[in-house]
């Protein structure tokens, strides 16, 4: 059981009341369990707090001495809250400013988490209409064409130019992966010597895909130019997956290869211009 279950409880004990009174008191709708000066303690604050803290603590929170150090606390907290009132705190500048900053963030956080919202009932609606549904029958042809899975590195640079001259070093006996740790523009990547994540067909990006998986384990491939860049790869293995193994990942290929159409239908509604030549 939970500390957050026993927290009824825990209030019984803060108290002092035996548990018929307790359940008398239920029915009303929140407590007060300590007040300091005009500031209130309620069971609702108790049990929130309670839950922020760590499993360990909560634990010592079960016991009689950990329950009125809790409660001790939160009087703490609020005697403060009370003299930082009291002695103006509220209306100084340096106060104001804060909070309005704390405001913006709070409005940022929100605005992001109302677009999440947005677009994940979007989606799941999308998903009950049908538009992304991916059928058994096309996992399976699917699988049946790509069912491999490959382990590549690459290294992405700016210009041909570099691209070319790169590969030039690589051929000299350069290895691929110190000059992925030192040229690649991929940082997430460049960190572990240019090493991409194991990937099915449909995991990489297309101008990748064809080169990569037709490819032969060991070969340096490129320069491949993408949206990203120019990028020269090298197939570390290849092996075959189970269907079972590759199901899941397939689905949510599919799928979002799904999502990328329907979205490329929806252009005409929503013209996109980018205004910063720098992305151009």
């Amino acid at each position: 059981m939970t500390a957050r279950r026993f927290a009824p409880v825990l209030v019984l004990a803060v108290l002092g009341l035996g548990f018929v009174v307790f359940l008398g008191c239920s029915r009303r709708r929140d407590p007060v369990l300590a007040r300091v000066g005009k500031l209130a303690i309620t069971e609702a604050e108790f049990r929130r707090r309670l839950g922020e803290v760590t499993q360990e603590y909560q634990n010592y929170v079960l016991t009689l001495n950990g329950r009125r150090q809790f409660l001790d606390v939160l009087i703490r907290e609020k005697m403060m809250l009370s003299a930082a009132t009291d002695a103006g705190v509220l209306n100084s500048s340096e106060f104001k400013a804060q909070m309005d900053r704390l405001r913006a963030e709070e409005e940022e956080r929100l605005a992001e988490g109302r677009d999440y919202l947005l677009m994940r009932l979007w989606l799941e609606d999308l998903r009950r209409r049908g538009t992304l549904l991916v059928s058994d029958e096309e996992v399976r042809a699917h699988y049946d064409r790509h069912p491999r899975e490959v382990l590549v590195r690459h290294i992405l640079l700016a210009t041909s130019d570099e691209a070319e001259s790169a590969l030039r070093k690589l051929r000299g006996g350069t290895n691929f992966s110190s000059l992925a740790k030192t040229k690649s523009l991929d940082a997430e990547t460049a960190i572990s010597g240019g090493m991409m994540r194991p990937a099915i067909y449909g995991e990489v990006i297309p101008e990748l895909e064809d080169v990569i998986f037709r490819g032969r384990t060991g070969e340096t491939l490129g320069p491949v130019r993408s949206k990203f860049g120019y990028h020269i790869l090298r197939k570390e293995s290849e092996r075959k997956l189970s269907f079972d193994a590759a199901e899941e990942r397939i689905r949510k290929t599919m799928e979002k290869q799904k999502l990328d159409r329907h979205l490329q239908s929806l252009q005409s509604r929503y013209p996109v211009e980018v205004m910063d030549v720098q992305f151009n």
